[in-house]
C-alpha cells in the first residue's frame, strides 16, 4: 500500500513530461520561426549604425549593398550579367564566386517596328492588366519624408502611384491597392498573401510587389538623359516551387530594360523565401531606390520601368515614343485596344519548355508510382459530364441569388461611403498639424539663425577692437624679439667658432705629441732589432 503513492507519483511525472515535450517542441520551432522572420532584412537599429549587407567577388570588388540579410547559396546577377553565388558569409560581408555570363532575351529592335506591331481599334474594354500592391507599406524615403518608416501609408505608396499612373497614360488598366498590412515585419508577408489572391482573381498578366531597399544612396543612384532617377532591384524568392518561372521572367525583363534603359535595372537578387511568388508564375518584388534617395528620383525611375513592363507584355506600341504610339482615340469611337499577344507573349519560350519538361516528368512519376492512377483518370472522364451539369445547375442558383445580393450591396453602399467620408476626414486632419508643426520648425530654426547673427554682430566691433589691440602690441614686441634673437645668434656664431678654433689647436698639439712618441717607440724598436741580428750572427758563426 505504501509503494502506491510513489507509483501514482511517478505516472504523474510522466504524463506531465509528455505532455509538455510537444508544447516545448513548438514553443522552440516558434522561437525559431520568429528569429528567422526577423533575421531576413536588417533592424532599425543596425540602419541607425550604418550597417549594410556587402557581397563581394574573389578579388574583392564589392558586388552588392543591400539591407537583406545574404545567406550561403544566394545568387545575384549583376547590371552586367554577371552570375554570382554566395559561398561564405561572415558578420555583415557576402563572398560570391563567379558562376557564368548570362546571356538575356534579346527584344526586337524598336526602329524597325512595322504597321503589323501596331494596335488595332476594336470595340469593349482593353484586355490586359497589370497588378501592383505593396507588403511594407510603411518604407520611406528619408531625404523626401523625413524618416525611413511612416506607420501607415509610407512614401513607397507614391512610388506606386507614379507607376500606376504611368501605366495608365499608355492605356493599360491597373489593378492597384494600397491596403495596409502593417507593421512592417516578415507576417506582412503573410497579411498581404490576401490582398495577393484578391488581385490575381482579376487574372492580371503580372502582379509586382512595391518595396524599397536599404543602402547608401549611391548604390542606387543614376542619371538617365540628364534626370537623376534611382535604379530598381529584382528579387525573387529561392523556396518557391516556380522559382526558375520567376527568374526567367525578371531575367527576360532584365533583357528588355536593358535594350531601353541601359543600368536601369541594378541586378536580379535570387534569395532565400517566398515573397507570395508561388502565387503566380509572373510576380517578382521591385526594390525601388533605397532610404537614402530621394521619392522623387525612385518615382521616375518607376516611371521608366512602366515603359519596360508595356514594351515587354504589349510590344513597342506602347512605349511613349510618339511614332510608335498607339493611334489617338476618334471623337465618339471605341478606345485603342491591344494587340491581342495573350500570355504566352510575356513567357519566353525557354519558360514554357521548363514548364512542359516538369508537368511531363511530375505526370510519368506519378503515374508509374500509381498503376490504378489510368484508370481512376478514365473514371473521372466519364463523370465529367454530370460534374459540368453540377457546375452549371451552381451557377444558375448564383445568377437566381445575384439580384439579392446586388441590393443588399446597394443598401450598405451608404453606410459604406459614409465610413470611408468619415475616415478620410480623420485623416485630413493630419494634413493641417503636420503643416502647422512644419511652419514652428521652420520659424524656430529661422529665430535662433537671426538670434545667432544678432548676438555676432553685437560682438563685433568688441571684437575688432580687441584684434586690433593685440596686432598693435605684438608689432611693437616684434622688434624687440628680433633684436634679441640677432643677439643671440651673433653669440652663439662666436662661441661656435672659439670651440672650433681651440679644437683645431688641440688636434694639432696631440698630434706633434703622438707623433713624437710613435718616432721614439720606432728608434727603441729599431734598436732592439739590431740587438737580435748581432745575437743571430755571433750564434751562427763557427
Amino acid at each position: 500500500m505504501r509503494r502506491l503513492p510513489v507509483v501514482m507519483f511517478i505516472t504523474f511525472l510522466l504524463a506531465v513530461a509528455c505532455f509538455a515535450a510537444p508544447l516545448s517542441f513548438q514553443s522552440g520551432a516558434g522561437q525559431a520561426m520568429a528569429q528567422e522572420q526577423l533575421l531576413d532584412e536588417l533592424g532599425p537599429e543596425e540602419l541607425k549604425k550604418g550597417r549594410y549587407f556587402y557581397m563581394i567577388d574573389e578579388k574583392g570588388r564589392t558586388l552588392l549593398v543591400t539591407g537583406h540579410r545574404l545567406k550561403a547559396g544566394d545568387r545575384y546577377l549583376t547590371s552586367g550579367n554577371d552570375l554570382y553565388e554566395v559561398i561564405d558569409v561572415e558578420g555583415y560581408l557576402a563572398r560570391a564566386r563567379f558562376v557564368e555570363k548570362v546571356r538575356l532575351i534579346e527584344p526586337p529592335d524598336i526602329s524597325n517596328v512595322r504597321e503589323p506591331l501596331l494596335p488595332v481599334q476594336k470595340q469593349g474594354r482593353l484586355a490586359y492588366k497589370i497588378a501592383v500592391y505593396h507588403s511594407h507599406n510603411a518604407e520611406s524615403y528619408v531625404p523626401s519624408d523625413g524618416t525611413d518608416s511612416i506607420y501607415g501609408a509610407g512614401g513607397i505608396h507614391d512610388v506606386g502611384l507614379a507607376f500606376k499612373e504611368a501605366l495608365e497614360k499608355k492605356g493599360i488598366d491597373v489593378l492597384y491597392s494600397d491596403q495596409l498590412h502593417l507593421p512592417h515585419d516578415r507576417g506582412a508577408y503573410r497579411r498581404s498573401r490576401v490582398t495577393a489572391l484578391r488581385l490575381l482573381r482579376q487574372r492580371p498578366d503580372a502582379i509586382f510587389d512595391l518595396h524599397r531597399d536599404a543602402a547608401p544612396w549611391e548604390t542606387y543612384a543614376l542619371e538617365l538623359n540628364g534626370e537623376p532617377v534611382t535604379q530598381i532591384q529584382i528579387v525573387v524568392g529561392l523556396s518557391n516551387p516556380g522559382t526558375a518561372t520567376n527568374q526567367q521572367f525578371a531575367y527576360d525583363l532584365k533583357g528588355y530594360a536593358d535594350r531601353l534603359y541601359p543600368d536601369l535595372i541594378h541586378g536580379v537578387l535570387t534569395i532565400w523565401g517566398s515573397y507570395n511568388q508561388d502565387l503566380s508564375p509572373l510576380s517578382l518584388l521591385l526594390e525601388v531606390g533605397a532610404h537614402t534617395n530621394t521619392k522623387e528620383s525612385a518615382q521616375r525611375g518607376i516611371e521608366r520601368f512602366a515603359d519596360v513592363v508595356s514594351y515587354y507584355f504589349y510590344g513597342p506600341a506602347f512605349l511613349k515614343d510618339s511614332k510608335i504610339a498607339p493611334p489617338s482615340q476618334p471623337p465618339g469611337g471605341a478606345p485603342a485596344g491591344r494587340p491581342s499577344y495573350g500570355i504566352m507573349r510575356a513567357v519566353s519560350g525557354t519558360v514554357v519548355s521548363l514548364l512542359l519538361a516538369a508537368l511531363g516528368a511530375a505526370l510519368g512519376f506519378y503515374y508509374l508510382n500509381n498503376p490504378g492512377a489510368l484508370i481512376e483518370l478514365v473514371g473521372w472522364w466519364k463523370e465529367f459530364p454530370k460534374r459540368a451539369a453540377a457546375s452549371a445547375r451552381q451557377f444558375r442558383d448564383y445568377l437566381k441569388i445575384l439580384p439579392a445580393a446586388l441590393k443588399i450591396t446597394r443598401r450598405l453602399a451608404p453606410f459604406n461611403l459614409r465610413r470611408a467620408w468619415r475616415q478620410l476626414r480623420r485623416e485630413g486632419q493630419i494634413i493641417p498639424r503636420l503643416l502647422r508643426a512644419f511652419i514652428s520648425g521652420m520659424l524656430l530654426l529661422l529665430n535662433r539663425g537671426l538670434e545667432a547673427a544678432a548676438a555676432f554682430w553685437a560682438e563685433a566691433p568688441q571684437n575688432l577692437r580687441r584684434s586690433w589691440q593685440m596686432l598693435r602690441r605684438d608689432s611693437r614686441i616684434l622688434p624687440g624679439l628680433l633684436r634679441g634673437g640677432i643677439l643671440f645668434m651673433r653669440e652663439t656664431a662666436g662661441r661656435l667658432g672659439s670651440r672650433i678654433t681651440a679644437a683645431v689647436r688641440d688636434s694639432g698639439k696631440n698630434l706633434r705629441r703622438a707623433w713624437n712618441e710613435a718616432g721614439e717607440e720606432a728608434g727603441v724598436l729599431i734598436r732592439l732589432l739590431r740587438e737580435r741580428l748581432f745575437l743571430l750572427r755571433n750564434r751562427l758563426r763557427p
